[in-house]
C-alpha cells in the first residue's frame, strides 16, 4: 500500500461522517475492529435479504446461510471437503452439515462420500448452483447500481484496492490470533494469503461489487477475533454471568455509548436481534450490574440504563483482560502494527460500516 493512500481514501469519502477513531477505541483494537466488522457484515446481509433475495425466485427454505455456504463453494471447482468450508465460511461443522443437507436436497450441489471418512467427502457445486449464483450475484449488482445512483456515491476503483488491502491486513492479524491458544502453542492455517492471490486474480470481478466482497472479509475477522476474545479474556471474568458474550458485550456496548442508551440502542450496536437484548439487559439487570435511569418505570422498554458501580468494575476487570490478551498475542505472535497503522485500519472498517449502514437503511420496495 502506498504512504499516506489509506489516509487519502478516507479523507475523500469523509462525506459519510467517519465517528472519530478516540484513545480508548485504539488502546482495545481488538473489540473495537470486532464490533465494526460484525456490524458492516450484518448490514450487508440485511441488504442482500431484503433487496436481492426478494427480487430472485429463491425457495423459501433457503436461507442466507445456505447460499453463502454455496457461494464459497463456487471458487473452487474441484471441491471442498466439510472442513475447509467452515474454516472458509467461519460456521461450525453443524450448520455446514445442515446447509450441505438443504443444497443437495435443492440439486445445487453433489456430495462425493468417502467410504471410510466422511470428514474427507467432497463437495462440489452443480450447474443449477452456479445458475442461482449468477443470477444473485446480477440480481446484487442491479440493486447495488440504482443505490450508487441515488443513495451512495461509488467508490474508485483505487481506492477499492486499497481497501481491499487494507481489510486484508487485519484479516490476517486476526486469523493470526485466532490461531493462538491459552497455551501459547500456535495452530495456525493461513488462508488470508490464499485469499489475497485470489484479490489480485479476480480484483476486476471482484471490485464490480466490493461490499458484498467485505463483507466476507468482515466476517472472518469478526469470527477471528471473537474466538480470540472468548479464549483469552471473556472466559476469565471473575463473574460467571459474563462469560457469556451476549451478557458481556452489552454491558460493554452500555459504556461505550457516551449517553444513558437504552436496549434498542445496544441492538443497534451489536447488531444482537432486541429479543436477545432485552434478555441479556434482564440478566444484567437481575444480578445489579445495570439499573434504570432515574424517573422511568420498569417495565418501560424505552427506559435508559446505566450502569451500576458493579458494572463499572465489570467493565474494566473485562478491558484489563482484552490488554492482557493482547500483550500476550503480541509475544507470542510478533504482531507489529503500530498505532498509525492499528488507525488507519480501524478509521477503514468505520468507513466499510457506515457505508454498509446506508444500505441496510434501504426500506423494501423503495429501489424502483
Amino acid at each position: 500500500m502506498r504512504k499516506g493512500a489509506a489516509g487519502a481514501v478516507l479523507r475523500k469519502y469523509a462525506i459519510l461522517n467517519l465517528p472519530n477513531i478516540t484513545e480508548t477505541m485504539q488502546a482495545y483494537p481488538v473489540g473495537t475492529a470486532q464490533i465494526l466488522a460484525d456490524k458492516m457484515s450484518q448490514n450487508m446481509i440485511d441488504f442482500v435479504k431484503r433487496h436481492v433475495f426478494s427480487n430472485m425466485p429463491l425457495d423459501p427454505k433457503l436461507n442466507w446461510r445456505d447460499i453463502f455456504v454455496l457461494s464459497q463453494i463456487l471458487r473452487y471447482p474441484e471441491g471442498l471437503t466439510p472442513a475447509e468450508v467452515s474454516a472458509n465460511t467461519r460456521m461450525d461443522p453443524a450448520t455446514i452439515l445442515r446447509a450441505n443437507e438443504k443444497l443437495q436436497q435443492f440439486g445445487y450441489i453433489t456430495i462425493l462420500e468417502q467410504a471410510f471418512d466422511a470428514r474427507s467427502n467432497l463437495i462440489q457445486y452443480t450447474p443449477e448452483g452456479a445458475a442461482l449464483l449468477q443470477l444473485m450475484f446480477k440480481t446484487y449488482l442491479e440493486q447495488q447500481d440504482i443505490v450508487f445512483e441515488k443513495v451512495l456515491p461509488r467508490l474508485e476503483i483505487d481506492d477499492i484496492r486499497e481497501i481491499f488491502e487494507s481489510c486484508l491486513d487485519v484479516q490476517a492479524d486476526a486469523e493470526k490470533l485466532a490461531s493462538l491458544q491459552t497455551s501459547g502453542k500456535i495452530r495456525r492455517e493461513d488462508r488470508t494469503s490464499y485469499s489475497r492471490a485470489v484479490l489480485h486474480e479476480s480484483f476486476e470481478a471482484f471490485s464490480k461489487f466490493p461490499e458484498f466482497i467485505l463483507q466476507v472479509y468482515c466476517r472472518r475477522i469478526s469470527s477471528d477475533y471473537m474466538t480470540f476474545l472468548k479464549s483469552h479474556a471473556i472466559s476469565k471474568m471473575p463473574d460467571k454471568t459474563l462469560r457469556k458474550s451476549r451478557e458481556l458485550l452489552t454491558l460493554v456496548s452500555l459504556d461505550y455509548l457516551d449517553y444513558d442508551a437504552t436496549s434498542m440502542d445496544v441492538a443497534r450496536l451489536t447488531r444482537f436481534d432486541p429479543a436477545t437484548t432485552s434478555r441479556a439487559v434482564a440478566i444484567l439487570s437481575a444480578e445489579k450490574f445495570i439499573t434504570p435511569a432515574p424517573g422511568f418505570k420498569a417495565d418501560d422498554r424505552k427506559k435508559p440504563l446505566v450502569l451500576t458501580e458493579k458494572g463499572l468494575k465489570a467493565v474494566e476487570e473485562y478491558k484489563h483482560l482484552m490488554s492482557t490478551a493482547y500483550e500476550f498475542a503480541k509475544s507470542q505472535l510478533g504482531l507489529d502494527r503500530s498505532p498509525a497503522e492499528i488507525k488507519k485500519q480501524l478509521r477503514t472498517l468505520a468507513l466499510l460500516d457506515n457505508r454498509s449502514k446506508i444500505l441496510a437503511k434501504i426500506k423494501p420496495g423503495t429501489l424502483v
